[in-house]
C-alpha cells in the first residue's frame, strides 16, 4: 500500500511538472517565438508568418474620463449594437451567428457585411487614389471555417509532439489545443465571424512580418481608416489588453468610435471598458 501512495505521488508530481511545463511554453510562445499562424488568403489556409511581440513603454494611455469628452453612448448601445460588440476569449460568438446578408469585397472572393461593405470600399478606393495597391487578405470568416483552422492548428501541433499524439482524447491533446489558442483565434471568438473585420496588406505576402511591410501604406491608413468607420484593431503596443498582434487587422464600429479610438490611439478594449465597468479584459 505504502508502494502504491509513493508511486501515485511520483506521478502526480511528473503530471504537475509537465503542466508547468505547457504552461511556460504557451506563454513563450506568445511572447517571442517563430510560428505557423492562420491567415485567411484568398483560399484560405496555413501561412507561415514570423510572429513578433513588444511592449511599448511609451503606449498611450486611456484618456481620463474628466479630461475628454467621450462618444454619448451607453452600455445598452454596447450590447445591442453589432457594431459595438466585444469578440474575444471571454466574449465568444454563438456558433448559429452569422450576418444578416453579405457582400464580395470588389476584386475578391472574400464576403463582408453588405450595410458596412460600401465603406470598406470607399475606404480602399481612398487607398488606391493615393497610389497604394491595398490586399484583402481576410474577412469574413464562418464559426465552421474558423472551427475548422483551429483544429487544424491543435493537430499539427500535437503530430509535432514527442511522441505524436493523435488521439484528441489523450490528456496531452489539451496541451497542443492551449497552445494552438496563442497562435489562432479560437472558434466564436474571432471578430471575423462578424462580418466586420477585414486583413488589409500593402501587397500579397506569404510571410507576416509587420515591420517589413510599407509603413507610409500603413500611416495613411491609420490616417484615414476612422473617416470611414473602421480602427486598428490589434496594435503591437496593446498586446497585453487585446491579446493578439495583428496590426494590419482593421474592424468597422462606426465613424463616431473610431475617430475617438484612432485621435486618442487606444485599443476596442479600453474604449469597450470605459462603458462598461464590469468589463474584464480577459486572461491573456
Amino acid at each position: 500500500m505504502a508502494g502504491k501512495k509513493q508511486r501515485n505521488k511520483v506521478v502526480w508530481l511528473l503530471e504537475m511538472a509537465g503542466l508547468i511545463l505547457a504552461l511556460y511554453l504557451v506563454i513563450n510562445a506568445r511572447l517571442d517565438r517563430t510560428a505557423s499562424i492562420v491567415f485567411d488568403g484568398a483560399q484560405g489556409g496555413l501561412t507561415s508568418a514570423d510572429t513578433f511581440t513588444f511592449l511599448d513603454p511609451d503606449a498611450t494611455p486611456t484618456p481620463d474620463p474628466n479630461a475628454v469628452k467621450w462618444p454619448k453612448l451607453t452600455k445598452d448601445d454596447l450590447t445591442d449594437k453589432r457594431q459595438y460588440a466585444i469578440v474575444n476569449d471571454t466574449h465568444l460568438l454563438s456558433s448559429a451567428f452569422a450576418p444578416e446578408e453579405t457582400g464580395t469585397i470588389s476584386g475578391t472572393n472574400m464576403l463582408f457585411d453588405a450595410e458596412v461593405l460600401p465603406y470598406l470600399e470607399e475606404m480602399l478606393q481612398d487607398l488606391r487614389d493615393h497610389g497604394y495597391t491595398p490586399y484583402i487578405a481576410g474577412a469574413y470568416r464562418s464559426y465552421s471555417y474558423q472551427e475548422k483552422l483551429f483544429n487544424g492548428k491543435a493537430s499539427q501541433i500535437a503530430m509535432g509532439m514527442n511522441p505524436p499524439v493523435s488521439d484528441y482524447m489523450d490528456e496531452r491533446y489539451q496541451l497542443a489545443v492551449a497552445e494552438a489558442r496563442t497562435i489562432v483565434m479560437f472558434p466564436g471568438s474571432s471578430e471575423h465571424q462578424l462580418g466586420y473585420a477585414v486583413d488589409i496588406l500593402d501587397r500579397q505576402r506569404s510571410r507576416l512580418v509587420y515591420e517589413n511591410m510599407n509603413q507610409e501604406f500603413f500611416a495613411y491608413l491609420d490616417s484615414i481608416c476612422a473617416d470611414y468607420g473602421f480602427i486598428k484593431r490589434y496594435p503591437t503596443r496593446k498586446l497585453l489588453l487585446t491579446g493578439w498582434d495583428e496590426p494590419y487587422h482593421y474592424r468597422y464600429v462606426g465613424k463616431e468610435a473610431a475617430t475617438f479610438i484612432m485621435e486618442h490611439g487606444i485599443c476596442y478594449e479600453e474604449f469597450y471598458a470605459h462603458y462598461d465597468p464590469e468589463f474584464t479584459f480577459g486572461a491573456y
